[in-house]
């Protein structure tokens, strides 16, 4: 997924990393095991991990009626495989097929990096993250939504479809980041989310996305990958933004009002619309902005649950 330029390292640990990649591609990643699992997790993006695990459990407490389904070993299971192996696929499969990409881009100097030298840890990672998704398809509809989240994670990076690199296409597929969130709620309550929560979380993975890309349009043009963000230039991305998360806190706010903060996303976008060059900088602090919501998303989902307890 296209992320922002990260801020430059210490010059002794860039060495150190360079070294023990230099090392590790003479030798071979596997035959240093603590290196292979470092450049596992390094390709995970941890500070993306709520991305996907936040929407497990703000799904799964929404359809919860008792705290103590929260105790139960496939809600367990289901947080740890969407904290870790969603995002080792997610993640291993782009970065697999963004090798070109990556090579001019200059955020794989710091604390994420290219695939290359680790090619084939990264596919057999990726490979061993998609068979463990086995055990959270208990059913015909959870089976179903496990791996709609694979096909959608390798539709966006793998040709032919590549999706990454079709314009509004890749920011529309990203709708890949509901379907742990449905996943979740469909194992504790045995029924889908309403079409309102499909339509909300649509618009705000698409306008999530696509501020994601602008700060990787100079890499993109200069290896010929046309995103959304360099169709539409960074000012147009960010009012593409703006539109999504629009939809998106009016769609929650129209069913109930308490939904309201959400309206804080279209507001941000709005500012960043108005200055595009900030977007770097700002795309650092949406984990944080996000992890918040998530908060508040939890607290409202699960409302039903907690209020008994007052």
């Amino acid at each position: 997924m296209a992320e922002a330029p990260t801020r430059a390292q210490p010059q002794g640990q860039a060495t150190l990393r360079r070294g023990a990649a230099t090392l590790c591609k003479k030798r071979g990643v596997d035959m240093n095991p603590r290196y292979a699992v470092y450049r596992i997790l390094v390709h995970s993006r941890p500070r993306f991990w709520l991305y996907t695990a936040g929407p497990f459990l703000v799904g799964y407490g929404a359809g919860a009626t008792a705290l103590g389904q929260f105790a139960k070993p496939l809600f367990i299971y289901g947080m740890i495989y969407f904290m870790l192996f969603a995002n080792v696929y997610l993640y291993g499969v782009n970065d697999l097929f963004d090798l070109d990409t990556d090579l001019l881009n200059p955020k794989k100097a710091g604390p994420e990096r290219s695939a290359a030298g680790a090619t084939r840890l990264l596919a057999a990672s990726a490979a061993a993250s998609a068979l463990a998704a086995v055990p959270l398809a208990v059913d015909t509809t959870a089976a179903a939504l496990a791996v709609l989240y694979l096909i959608l994670s390798t539709a966006y990076s793998t040709p032919p479809l590549r999706l990454k690199a079709r314009p509004l296409l890749d920011s529309y597929s990203n709708w890949l980041y509901i379907v742990p969130a449905a996943l979740g709620y469909y194992m504790s309550s045995g029924s889908l989310p309403p079409a309102w929560v499909w339509a909300a979380g649509v618009a705000w993975t698409a306008g999530m996305h696509a501020l994601s890309a602008v700060p990787d349009i100079e890499a993109d043009k200069k290896a010929g990958v046309k995103t959304v963000a360099v169709a539409l230039g960074p000012r147009g991305a960010m009012l593409f933004v703006v539109a999504n998360w629009t939809t998106t806190a009016v769609v929650l706010t129209a069913r109930d009002p308490l939904l309201a903060p959400s309206l804080l996303y279209p507001a941000v976008a709005l500012y960043l619309a108005l200055r595009p060059h900030l977007v770097p900088t700002w795309y650092w602090r949406f984990p944080y902005i996000n992890t918040a919501m998530g908060a508040l998303a939890f607290l409202y989902a699960t409302r039903h649950i907690w209020t008994g307890y007052l």
